[in-house]
Formats: structure tokens, sequence, C-alpha cells
């Protein structure tokens, strides 16, 4: 597994696609397409908005904590027919637990807990850009 920190929330420019910018220590950016409702679910948790009631993932954080349970780091593990598999690693009672979830979930979580990101090598691998994400983007293959 490869560390990797939430860059940013990429949007383009009708403001149609979303994309969650996942940054490795090595510099690579892997982009998870997301939906605007996780887009704005991670831009809350990173306290870029103020809201008055808990979201779902607030909500799911408030529960965790009663019940004595902690967020110990997300992995990324898989992508497979274009879509990203995720895993929430919980610990509760020295007893880690791992839950199956979508990546924009997960991310929601870590980001409101301070909680490690981790993605699998393979998927770093062969699905990252290396370097700047923009000249990737606005490199010859995109003039084509």
């Amino acid at each position: 597994m490869v560390k990797a920190d939430l860059d940013n929330i990429a949007v383009s420019g009708d403001g149609g696609v979303f994309l969650a910018l996942l940054k490795t220590e090595a510099g690579d950016v892997v982009p998870i397409a997301i939906d605007a409702l996780q887009a704005r679910a991670i831009a809350l948790g990173k306290g870029e908005n103020d809201i008055d009631r808990p979201m779902t993932h607030d909500l799911t954080l408030s529960i965790m904590e009663i019940l004595n349970a902690k967020l110990e780091r997300i992995d990324i593990t898989e992508l497979k027919n274009d879509v990203f598999f995720a895993k929430l690693i919980i610990e509760n009672r020295g007893i880690e637990f791992e839950i199956d979830a979508r990546p924009s979930d997960a991310l929601a979580l870590a980001i409101r807990v301070g909680a490690p990101i981790f993605i699998a090598e393979e998927v770093v691998e062969n699905h990252a850009f290396s370097g700047d994400l923009e000249d990737d983007l606005s490199g010859p293959a995109a003039e084509a």
C-alpha cells in the first residue's frame, strides 16, 4: 500500500465532472471520479463550508465514537471495470474490522478525522498520473 493525501477536488469547466485527486508521497496523482454530492461532502469535511446540521458522514462518525470505534485508515484497494473499491479500517476494543465502502464515502470520513489514506500499489502503478496532473492533461495527447 502507498500512502496518499487528498490533494484537491477538481471540477470540469461545466461543473459536470468531479475528481478527487489523491497524491502519493512520490508525487503520483490518482484521480477518482466522484459525484457532486460526494464532492460537497468531502469539502465540508475539510471545513470549507459551515453547516447547521450533521451530514451522513458526521452521523456515522458520531455513532462510531459512541461505540468507541476509531477509523484507523482507508484503503483504496482496486479498480475493476472502471469502478474503484475501498475499505474502511476500523478499530474497536483491539479488533480491526474491514468494511467495504465507496472511495468517496471513505474519503469523506477520513478527511473529517484525519485518518491516513492508502492506495494499493497496483492501482497507483496502473492508474496514476506522474508529476503535475495539469501538464499530463494539457500535453500532446490532449491536443490530438
